[in-house]
């Protein structure tokens, strides 16, 4: 047991560290530019990283490249990593030190500014541009803090070094400063653009969405430009945080009764009644979590055991989920939510209105009384006297 016991601890020793010098491990440092230098807040910053020598063999296998972003720690946050108190992220993980993956490397970046352009949703995340890019891709996103504040003014030093993973161990190698300078003002009136301030209107509640369209559309705009003016104000349904009003009417299929709803996230494609289920089934085109508010005539779909009310079951892409339900009277409004993705909604009662809605119904009666009246006078005149 001791012998099994000897190598496995001198293994774990073999790493282990109280004092981390990179330069003495032989690690190098790559080139490193900024541009600008300097800027007032809403500045975009560019950072290359390259020609980043390889690293020597047989090092501990955690280590890793970082950078410190010193710009939303002033202001209150957090970035992915954090090296002895300051906010960093590894450029050049130890998977990439280990294969010596050191492609080059553009860190870009927008300096918070109450100037930057609003954040928008964008396939369910907040996108701003201020957050972290390294060639292209973004690594953290500060969706509203990006034009919430002015960046304070002052020096802001950048630093670059080589440190463990998870530890306290880290050794600062370059460091490239950014002045934040102050805001110049604007003084000189500029006329606000007619289909800005349309779009500005909407987006404070002073006009309704009919009077946005018509507006955009007297002013050239076509139903796709109109969506996309929506997209940047996060006015279409399934962006985060907007609250859909009621929608319908949308119909049974099958049958001539309507149901009314609101939704975020996707919309309603069809509601289909199961008659053998007992059941609503809603097929639904969801793009992002979601939540589906319906409203249920009892006349169309409820349940009971005997004259109480009962429980509805709904099921989620085969799946038993919780709901919250109110009712009022003659309906019961079900508030179901749903995962991005989901493509049907099975809502199982004790009845459901039947494939024939009352209209068909009645006409089918009234054909069928047509029917057997004729047949009698068929009848009466064949009688003989």
């Amino acid at each position: 047991m001791i012998l099994l016991l000897v190598p496995i601890s001198n293994f774990l020793d073999a790493y282990s560290q109280k004092e981390f010098n990179s330069e003495e491990l032989g690690l190098q440092m790559p080139s490193i530019s900024m541009t600008p230098t300097s800027g007032q807040p809403g500045t975009e910053v560019k950072i290359k990283v390259e020609n980043m020598p390889a690293a020597p063999k047989n090092i501990d296998p955690r280590i890793e490249f970082f950078v410190y972003m010193p710009f939303l720690s002033k202001i209150g946050g957090n970035v992915p990593y954090n090296c002895a108190g300051e906010s960093c992220f590894a450029l050049y993980s130890f998977e990439d030190v280990g294969k010596d993956k050191f492609a080059p490397k553009t860190i870009s970046f927008t300096i918070f500014s109450t100037s930057n352009p609003k954040p928008v949703v964008e396939a369910g995340w907040m996108e701003s541009v201020c957050d972290l890019k390294i060639n292209g891709v973004k690594i953290e996103r500060y969706g509203q803090t990006c034009n919430a504040i002015d960046q304070p003014l002052g020096d802001y030093e950048i630093k670059f070094g080589w440190g463990i993973q998870r530890s306290d161990l880290y050794d600062v190698r370059k460091t490239l400063t950014f002045t934040v300078l102050e805001k110049e003002l604007i003084t000189e009136n500029i006329k606000q653009d007619d289909d800005e301030f349309v779009i500005e209107q909407y987006e404070e509640g002073l006009i309704s969405e009919k009077e946005f369209e018509k507006k955009l559309a007297a002013l050239g705009y076509d139903p796709e430009e109109v969506r996309q003016a929506k997209a940047l104000i996060g006015k279409l349904e399934h962006q985060q945080g907007f609250q859909a009003p009621l929608k319908g009417p949308i119909k049974v299929q099958g049958t001539d009764f309507e149901i009314n709803y609101a939704m975020s996230g996707g919309v309603i494609k069809q509601i289909t009644p199961n008659l053998d289920e007992k059941s609503l089934i809603v097929e639904l085109d969801s793009i992002s979590n979601g939540t589906l508010s319906i409203k249920l005539p009892r006349e169309i779909i409820d349940a009971k055991f005997g004259e109480e009310d009962d429980e509805f079951f709904v099921i989620l892409d085969g799946l038993d989920v919780e709901f919250d339900e109110t009712k009022a009277g003659k309906e019961r409004t079900l508030t179901v939510e749903f995962p991005k993705g989901t493509e049907e909604i099975e809502i199982i009662g004790t009845s459901v209105v039947p494939e024939f809605g009352t209209i068909t119904i009645l006409i089918l009666m009234f054909s069928i009384i047509s029917v057997i009246v004729v047949s009698k006078s068929k009848i009466n005149l064949n009688v003989k006297f």
